[in-house]
């Protein structure tokens, strides 16, 4: 139709001619059909290049690849092609820069030791680091930032932020979780050019600082509370040596060995707070040692015989693995398990057997639930002893308290062992469960995540 409507001034030419007749109608006719034949070729040719064009423009579209077409023979194909060509260049060169940059700011922001996150206006998740990955499990681009953060203090932080009522601000926010982890939580917006990555959360890690302001005034409290007896006997006996029974050398018999108890009182019970201090400090940090669970049991046993013997009493271990090795600090767990076996010799009943078994465990702990490690170690605990009331269970773990002060104090217990084990183990990332029965005795059962790449991996990240 396009060659007809070229050729048809031609053919009119022709048709005029004949009609005059300076031309014959066969001879107009056949010079009106072959200039129509002629445009016509000259247009094929012409539209066969600009169709060779366009399938080249399509693959650019759609796959960002293609081949320009070869022998065009009119210029202005040739031209358009070339043109494709330079735009396409031009724009894989700029992808190519964008991605080189994107790059580099990830790596930047992966190596920041701060975890970030980014979010847009509507608290969707846009970017975050692997510090980030690594505070919030199953940390997803996409996801709602509520997913993650309840905190409504940082949330209603954000709010202002989004709202443009504050260019910047800061909240204090507590991850839950074992060992709970404060972060002072910077909220700021960012510049326009970083697309939906409208603004940038960013947590400084305050936990060491809480925990540093926290130990100050638990030590004061509980350190005054449980060193005003001991402290008293030796004032009263001083005085008392000094006055009355200066020269009574019976009184002074009498006296000093019940000072010598006191004074080592004392001196116990402020070891085991400074190492109750250093333990709560280093808790969130986990071990990066490995150690091996039956040989730290074996050698507990070992130095715990000649106690156990001077009550008639036996340390049985049991163990039927191959393999209980685990991502630990062996003094740490050495002092876990002295600690628990010392005080089955204290508490059990004389010419009885404390019963030590390790084992996998076949039901994980709630507690361990969000850690999901593959292989859970078991050590059970088990003495004869009177048993415990279960009110007293949940907080047998807290500093300080005693199920039966007057007992505990005549064994020379400081009322910090069982602390000191469940900081231990937290620090750890496992867990203690305890349980009793009254009559029968206590079981007392730290569960530990055992050594596998799959749980080093999320023990370092947990």
């Amino acid at each position: 139709m396009t060659a007809f409507a070229v050729a048809f001034p031609n053919a009119a030419i022709f048709i005029v001619l004949a009609s005059m007749e300076l031309l014959g109608w066969g001879t107009a006719i056949l010079c009106a059909v072959l200039a129509w034949v002629g445009v016509a070729g000259v247009l094929r040719i012409y539209f066969d290049d600009l169709r060779r064009v366009a399938r080249y423009a399509t693959a650019l579209r759609d796959k960002f690849r293609g081949t320009p077409p070869q022998h065009l023979f009119f210029g202005a194909a040739s031209e358009l092609s070339s043109l494709y060509t330079q735009i396409t260049n031009a724009f894989r060169e700029r992808i190519a820069h964008l991605e080189a940059q994107t790059s580099t700011d990830a790596e930047i922001l992966d190596h920041l030791p701060n975890p970030v996150v980014m979010v847009n206006r509507q608290r969707v998740v846009t970017g975050f680091n692997q510090a980030a990955r690594g505070l919030f499990h199953n940390l997803e681009i996409g996801r709602d930032l509520t997913r993650y953060i309840r905190d409504p203090i940082l949330l209603d932080a954000f709010d202002d932020v989004a709202g443009e009522r504050e260019q910047m601000k800061h909240a204090e926010f507590v991850l839950a979780s074992d060992a709970h982890r404060h972060f002072d939580v910077l909220t700021a917006r960012l510049p326009a050019a970083t697309g939906d990555r409208n603004f940038v959360l960013s947590f400084s890690d305050l936990t060491e600082l809480r925990k540093l302001e926290q130990m100050r005034a638990d030590f004061a409290t509980d350190a005054g509370h449980e060193l005003r007896t001991p402290l008293s006997v030796l004032l009263g006996f001083i005085e008392t040596l000094e006055g009355p029974a200066k020269d009574d050398p019976d009184a002074l018999h009498q006296f000093l060995p019940v000072m010598r108890d006191q004074g080592q009182r004392m001196q116990h019970l402020i070891e085991d707070l400074l190492s109750l201090a250093r333990i709560e400090l280093n808790e969130h940090t986990p071990p990066s040692d490995d150690c091996d669970i039956g040989k730290i049991i074996d050698k507990v046993a070992q130095t715990l015989a000649m106690k156990a013997e001077a009550k008639g009493m036996e340390i049985r271990i049991s163990c039927d693995l191959d393999n209980t090795e685990i991502v630990g600090e062996e003094k740490e767990m050495t002092q876990v398990f002295v600690n628990l076996v010392e005080n089955a010799i204290k508490y059990g009943h004389p010419k009885t057997s404390i019963d030590v078994s390790i084992t996998l465990a076949k039901n994980t702990p709630g507690a361990l639930a969000r850690y999901r490690h593959d292989r859970v170690l078991a050590v059970a605990v088990r003495d004869h002893s009177d048993g415990i009331a279960r009110e007293h269970l949940p907080r047998l773990t807290e500093r300080f308290y005693r199920v039966d002060t007057a007992r505990s104090r005549a064994v020379g217990g400081t009322g910090l062992g069982l602390a000191i084990v469940k900081h231990l183990v937290q620090r750890h990332r496992g867990t203690m469960i305890i349980d009793s029965e009254q009559g029968v005795g206590s079981v007392f059962t730290v569960y530990l995540p055992a050594k596998a790449s799959d749980n080093i991996r999320k023990l370092h990240t947990a």
